[in-house]
């Protein structure tokens, strides 16, 4: 008998952690973590992580949305359905379809030499920094659409943050971006699932500042600088990033990969009908040049001989003469 369950158990589990994608009214798709808490054939129950979801975000039952994970480096999708809420942010969702690779844009990752800046956030302070992350991203957002500083002050000081955030700047952080996270070297030696508020200054037309919370998924082993110092290649995933945010990054992606394509066809020599002048040839190759020429002109000569001596019509006129002179002989 089929057990058409067998690939729901394959890519889920309980206390396992999925992304949530919940189609938006205007367009596009709002995603967020959440945690299985139970499991049974084709049905799931899923805690969201987020204790209030932004106001244009809303699912009832019978909403559809999508969930995915993470096999390795790849992303895996089947549609859903909610078909109960338990809670405000406990949802059973229905599966149906089966997980298919999800190609989206935002894996398509680039090497870059940006500003970045990130905080390492204490273990404490994690309920509160998904209300910080709103705070200082709309107010950048409020910053680049041209709201008077008064406006942005007033409307800032409504929601003072938990903290004051101890950046550490990197001036120029070699990093690979993607739309979905990025491996970036620091001196600080992080572990997994520990989460960072990141400032990544996009180098674009104008310069945007995009305000993220990342997870860290990965950290490479150390390496050893000149000074003695270490860096530590650290993978880390976007858990909180608009999506206005994540079309810059896409955009910066885009700008770079155009950059590097330029440079690439710059390096090559360009198409030009005339022909570059030639080097000057090396009195060897002047040498073998007069040798060779020698050559062809004694065979050339050989040649000629040959055929002006042995020819069929030079063989016709000899006899022809020959036949002549016995001719005059008999007659005298």
């Amino acid at each position: 008998m089929v057990d058409e369950y067998s690939e729901y158990r394959e890519y889920l589990g309980e206390g396992m952690r999925i992304e949530v994608g919940i189609p938006l009214s205007g367009g596009g798709v709002f995603r967020d973590w959440g945690i299985i808490s139970e499991g049974n054939r084709d049905e799931l129950v899923v805690q969201i992580s987020r204790d209030v979801l932004p106001s244009e975000v809303r699912f009832d039952v019978g909403f559809i949305l999508d969930v995915s994970v993470w096999v390795r480096a790849d992303v895996y999708t089947c549609g859903g359905m909610v078909t109960e809420k338990l809670g405000g942010r406990v949802l059973r969702i229905r599966l149906f379809g089966s997980f298919t690779l999800r190609e989206r844009r935002q894996f398509f990752r680039i090497e870059l030499g940006m500003r970045v800046k990130y905080d390492i956030i204490d273990e404490s302070l994690r309920r509160d920094v998904e209300r910080d992350w709103e705070v200082r991203k709309e107010h950048e957002h409020m910053r680049f659409q041209g709201y008077d500083d008064i406006v942005i002050a007033s409307q800032m000081a409504r929601f003072p943050p938990v903290r004051v955030i101890q950046w550490e700047d990197i001036l120029r952080a070699q990093l690979n971006l993607s739309g979905g996270g990025l491996c970036l070297r620091i001196p600080h030696k992080v572990q997994p699932e520990q989460i960072l508020n990141l400032e990544l200054h996009l180098p674009l037309d104008p310069p945007r500042v995009v305000h993220t919370v990342a997870r860290v998924i990965h950290i490479k082993p150390p390496r050893e600088l000149r000074d003695g110092s270490l860096r530590y290649d650290t993978g880390m995933q976007f858990d909180l990033l608009d999506e206005r945010d994540r079309d810059l990054i896409f955009k910066q992606i885009s700008v770079a990969q155009l950059e590097h394509l330029r440079k690439i066809a710059d390096k090559r020599e360009p198409f030009n009908t005339d022909r570059a002048p030639r080097a000057p040839l090396t009195r060897r190759q002047i040498l073998a040049r007069v040798a060779w020429g020698a050559l062809l002109l004694l065979l050339a000569w050989a040649l000629t001989r040959y055929f002006s001596n042995y020819s069929p019509s030079n063989e016709i006129q000899k006899t022809y003469e020959q036949s002549i002179r016995k001719y005059r002989h008999q007659d005298q």
